[in-house]
């Protein structure tokens, strides 16, 4: 029997978070070459028709007796997406043809939507990220905070699919957004057990967005800044790009900020580690079921200058942030400052399935020195827990100012 699937892209690493341009991310993903195509005739026919036959079998009971009976398309979506988390496989998901399309076009940088990244966390969504002068940015959503109501429909259970489908739509149009903000330390009333927050609702204009890689400035005593948003094909080539001008600038030392970075491409991992590492060093382990282990290593395609690096994490941080933040630790090349990162030490393979494709979990990685850092995190150098919301504000973000302080301290 031949199998329905092949190969495509290769590896995701990420929180599966979604940009809500609208389009997908889950909570930090890798896409590269990295996985040989190694899915052959791997069925057995006879458990595949036992499992057809009994898909099949719910699905006529569902039309007879459900009061809500799903169509054919909703119902195929729910069984694929169902098998593919059977074995407890978080990060698996399947993608039909058309948000396969939002995937593909969030990582190439340019979608339309309202310009934010999605993440799972306690059973629902929240806001990983809002990319700066966007609808989401406009109409004063901030990262951390959490849907609860979409239009009309309203859950303390969304999924990210569940989300981008509400929230995706015609460039122009607008969505009512009704958020919940969670309380600061403290500030939670006696009266309520557990709550995210009070809501808030707002009304959006869907637009296209056009993702920001990087923001980048000089601060005080020549600290050459520059964030990451997120690591997709073009995540290197900017990176490299703001720093080589800042140091052309005269910056003397520099501080790489992946806060909120939910992951993206597995190779533009290798290629920002590769910035400050020097040629053959490794910059993460990839262990394989099916295929064993295998080491990425640096490039040698570093910058120009060999200049004292610090690095910026927090809770958000997932995936080939890790992988970078943990290489640059590892080679005592950066000191990492801010909140213990997110804990994904797992990578997904994009393989196509008919006209859309689904997501395994297919390795674990390791970092360069073989650390496990799966639901344990990067554990930064100077650990300093700060609100998420303070980020805005560069004279009460204390992990920016910390930052600095050891930018300019270690300056050459």
């Amino acid at each position: 029997m031949r199998t329905m699937a092949s190969k495509k892209h290769g590896v995701v690493l990420g929180l599966l978070g979604v940009v809500i341009a609208l389009v997908f991310f889950v909570a930090g993903a890798v896409s590269s070459q990295l996985m040989s195509a190694h899915l052959t005739n791997v069925f057995n026919p006879r458990q595949t028709t036992a499992l057809g036959d009994k898909t099949s079998q719910v699905f006529d009971l569902m039309q007879k007796e459900a009061n809500d009976p799903p169509s054919e398309a909703t119902a195929l979506n729910g069984a694929l997406n169902g098998l593919l988390t059977s074995n407890g496989d978080q990060y698996a998901r399947y993608l039909d043809a058309k948000s396969l399309a939002s995937y593909t076009d969030q990582m190439a940088g340019q979608f339309g939507g309202i310009g934010v990244v999605l993440g799972e966390k306690d059973g629902t969504v929240f806001v990983n990220q809002v990319y700066p002068d966007t609808p989401a940015a406009k109409a004063g959503i901030l990262a951390g905070d959490y849907f609860y109501k979409i239009g009309s429909e309203t859950s303390n259970t969304w999924t990210t699919q569940k989300v981008q489908d509400g929230v995706k739509g015609k460039v122009g149009t607008t969505v009512t957004l009704t958020m919940q903000r969670p309380y600061k330390k403290g500030e939670m009333p006696q009266n309520i057990r557990y709550d995210f927050g009070n809501p808030y609702t707002v009304t959006v204009t869907r637009a296209i967005i056009s993702t920001p890689n990087t923001e980048s400035k000089m601060l005080a005593g020549k600290v050459g800044y520059v964030r990451l948003f997120q690591f997709n094909e073009k995540s290197t080539d900017d990176l490299r790009k703001e720093y080589e001008q800042l140091i052309k600038e005269g910056a003397t030392s520099l501080i790489l900020d992946l806060r909120d970075n939910p992951g993206g491409d597995l190779n533009q991992a290798v290629g920002v580690g590769s910035l400050f590492i020097s040629k053959g060093q490794p910059i993460v382990q990839i262990e394989s079921r099916v295929e064993g282990t295998t080491v990425l290593r640096t490039d040698g395609n570093t910058l120009s200058k060999n200049l004292p690096l610090i690095v910026l994490a927090n809770a958000n941080s997932a995936s080939a942030s890790e992988i970078v933040s943990g290489a640059l630790q590892d080679h005592h090349r950066a000191t990492v400052v801010g909140a213990t990162t997110f804990g994904k030490a797992c990578v997904q393979t994009e393989l196509k399935f008919g006209d859309g494709a689904v997501f395994l979990t297919t390795a674990d990685y390791l970092t360069a020195n073989g650390r496990n850092i799966n639901a344990k995190g990067i554990t930064p150098d100077v650990k300093l827990d700060m609100d998420i919301s303070l980020e805005l504000d560069q004279a009460k973000d204390i992990q920016l100012q910390k930052a600095l302080e050891l930018a300019q301290s270690q300056a050459k």
